[in-house]
């Protein structure tokens, strides 16, 4: 230990400092090396899990497309179900005359047959609903015949709520809620 503080003392403090500087900058040297590599490792690994990404998805396109092709398929099928129309109004003028139709093939009276068309805009999408009130009059075969016509046919509502009468000896009064689904088509 004596012999290098001798040694130190003999050498120059210039000497001394330049060596030093040189040590701490040959030091600095290799850390920014070290971090530059590590930078270069991390890139290359998240390269390799963009690839691994990449290629998990491009396996998966054969059943991707094959499951489009079914929910196009079954879009197809429910769009058959749907009433369409230029705008709401012709829409529910064609639900009401077909439902006028069944109702008289049924046998019933109607009282009325009302769509509640509404101007409220509700969440974007590919179909639409227009509630219908209907008031009639008849016998509950009668009813029943309806009813069975209305989801035999081809197309799509669903009877949110009925409510059955008494009105006469055989007769009742019959109130039903129904919901028809649409599309809109540009003219």
């Amino acid at each position: 230990m004596n012999q290098l503080i001798m040694f130190l003392k003999g050498l120059d403090r210039k000497i001394l400092f330049l060596a030093l500087g040189g040590l701490l900058l040959l030091l600095n040297v290799g850390r920014l090396s070290l971090q530059a590599y590590s930078n270069q490792i991390a890139e290359a690994e998240e390269k390799q899990n963009l690839l691994a990404q990449y290629q998990e998805t491009v396996s998966q396109l054969p059943a991707l497309k094959k499951r489009v092709a079914r929910l196009k398929q079954k879009a197809d099928k429910l769009e058959k179900y749907l009433f369409s129309g230029t705008s709401q109004e012709v829409v529910s003028s064609a639900m009401q005359i077909m439902l006028q139709e069944l109702v008289t093939k049924a046998g019933l009276e109607p009282e009325s047959i009302r769509p509640m068309v509404s101007g409220a805009k509700t969440t974007p999408r590919d179909y639409h609903e227009i509630s219908i009130k209907i008031r009639l009059s008849g016998t509950q075969s009668q009813f029943v015949d309806f009813i069975a016509q209305l989801y035999s046919s081809d197309k799509l509502f669903q009877v949110e709520s009925f409510t059955l009468k008494p009105y006469k000896k055989a007769e009742m009064k019959i109130f039903i809620d129904l919901k028809g689904f649409y599309t809109l088509k540009n003219a």
